[in-house]
């Protein structure tokens, strides 16, 4: 892997960007208009935030907990959804949903950056109350949370959830015990 973070050998990726852009002094000047930029970055859609997903199912798996779906249509799209537990988990990047434990606040274009940080606030809060209404219990697993140094805040995320699939586990061989 490329310091870059591009898994490609043949450095296309980094040699396409370059050509996008003139480097005169310490400035770089794109060579698209600011409409045409926006046109071709409108297109580029998010693929989801893999790396803290993974993580989170190795969260599950370490807890032994089961029955989670992935990319439910339910309102607010979460990233994991527990049907029978009604129980959805969001897991929010830390500078798309605009959490405060990290101070980067984008200079280039500041207004657009935090009226795209606001709009997304404002996404989530709709989804947890809709979601709440519905009668979900609702869990927002910040990015920062998979740390180290925060690990007592994730169990304390984690611990309602394992709570109810243990009730859930044990309602489920009662039931299956009257029935033998």
């Amino acid at each position: 892997m490329s310091k870059n973070g591009e898994n490609r050998q043949d450095g296309s990726i980094n040699a396409a960007r370059e050509d996008e852009t003139k480097e005169e002094g310490n400035a770089k000047h794109d060579v698209f208009t600011v409409e045409k930029r926006s046109q071709i970055m409108s297109r580029v859609r998010s693929t989801g935030n893999a790396s803290t997903e993974l993580k989170l199912i190795a969260e599950f798996k370490e807890r032994k907990i089961t029955g989670w779906r992935r990319n439910s249509k339910i309102f607010g799209r979460p990233d994991f959804v527990f049907p029978k537990l009604r129980v959805a988990v969001f897991v929010d990047g830390c500078f798309w949903h605009g959490h405060d434990c990290r101070n980067t606040k984008p200079k280039d274009n500041a207004d657009y950056w935090r009226a795209k940080i606001e709009r997304n606030q404002r996404r989530d809060r709709a989804a947890t109350e809709r979601l709440q209404e519905l009668g979900y219990l609702v869990v927002r697993i910040w990015e920062c949370d998979f740390k180290k140094k925060h690990r007592d805040r994730l169990d304390e995320k984690l611990t309602p959830i394992a709570e109810a699939f243990a009730r859930r586990r044990a309602a489920d061989e009662a039931a299956n015990e009257k029935n033998v």
